[in-house]
């Protein structure tokens, strides 16, 4: 048997850049918490993961050690795991965001310059949580029907800003207001974004089909794959239309991606349907489960306040100091 030494500990005053009451969580009851919820938040999620990875640093920390090539769905489900902790944990999002940036201290490599790197560069850092800002205002009127009001981007901006601080990002230099952030994402692209190789690797993994080879007994691996083939392709165009129609044109456009009138058309008559079904279907089967699970939690609590409210279980008579149990 092998034995392996356990990874040394990293002192928390080492990767921790927020004490946990400098830290406000996301409110459960916001448009961020709603919208980051459904499970049509999963294509603007890869929208914001591409043009991560087109960050120089990011994308070749990705590309070392990451697994998306190898393990795509597996790699899609723990981010989404960790992203709905940020929004719906609680206690737990400070927690996760402690062990995201002790998870991410060993990423370090020299890049092909010869530079040194590491995904915890801050300009990079930021960039990662930034990047769900315009993708949401992007995406809100697929998701929606309509654009944000200036009060809804206002909020979404805030909550932006405070899983900033959950994730423990470096916040100097990170915008603090919506007038900040166009001049900073402007800089961003023109300047800093690249075509790196692992955001066109995505792409093209967005347009195909699953293998399964490995995952279903070898006797049936060929028909398996080709009922993943047929079955997966209104996913694979869901994910790929409203991954590449919320990006900044001059993303697209970096990428080489072309976007016709078309596509748009497409993209909105999906979302269009998307809607409709988001208004008869009950919410457990259009949100992901702990999204579920904490707004039912919410409701339940608004529900026992406004009881509270509205009665008490002592009735006071002011004038005379009496109490009586009601």
């Amino acid at each position: 048997m092998t034995l392996t030494q356990p990874s040394p500990v990293v002192p928390d005053d080492a990767v921790i850049s927020h004490a946990d009451d400098e830290i406000e969580l996301v409110p459960p009851d916001s448009l961020t918490a709603e919208l980051t919820g459904r499970f049509t938040f999963l294509p603007v999620n890869g929208a914001a993961f591409v043009m991560q990875v087109m960050h120089p640093v990011i994308g070749d920390v990705v590309g070392k050690y990451s697994v998306y090539r190898t393990d795509p769905l597996g790699r899609a489900i723990r981010s989404i795991d960790s992203v709905l902790r940020w929004v719906y944990g609680g206690q737990e999002a400070i927690e996760e965001g402690k062990r995201l940036r002790r998870m991410h201290r060993p990423l370090q490599m020299r890049n092909a310059e010869g530079r040194h790197i590491s995904a915890l560069d801050p300009e990079a850092y930021q960039w990662v949580i930034a990047t769900a800002f315009p993708t949401s205002c992007s995406a809100a009127p697929l998701i929606l029907g309509r654009d944000f009001t200036e009060a809804e981007r206002e909020e979404v901006f805030r909550d932006n800003r405070r899983i900033a601080k959950i994730v423990q990002v470096p916040m100097r230099g990170y915008p603090e207001s919506i007038d900040e952030f166009g001049p900073y994402f402007d800089d961003m692209v023109e300047n800093t974004l690249i075509a790196h190789p692992v955001a066109i690797d995505l792409i093209e993994q967005m347009q195909a089909a699953p293998r399964l080879d490995g995952a279903v007994p070898p006797a049936v691996v060929r028909l398996a794959n080709t009922v993943a083939r047929v079955a997966s392709v209104p996913v694979q165009k869901l994910n790929y239309l409203t991954t590449v129609g919320v990006m900044d044109p001059r993303v697209r456009e970096i990428l080489g991606l072309s976007w016709t009138t078309d596509e748009q058309r497409e993209l909105e008559r999906i979302h269009a349907a998307i809607r409709l079904s988001y208004r008869v279907l009950p919410e457990r089967l259009t949100y992901f489960p702990l999204a579920y699970h904490a707004r039912r939690h919410h409701a339940a609590i608004q529900a026992m306040k406004r009881r509270e409210g509205a009665g008490a279980a002592y009735k006071v008579d002011r004038s005379h100091g009496q109490v009586t149990t009601s």
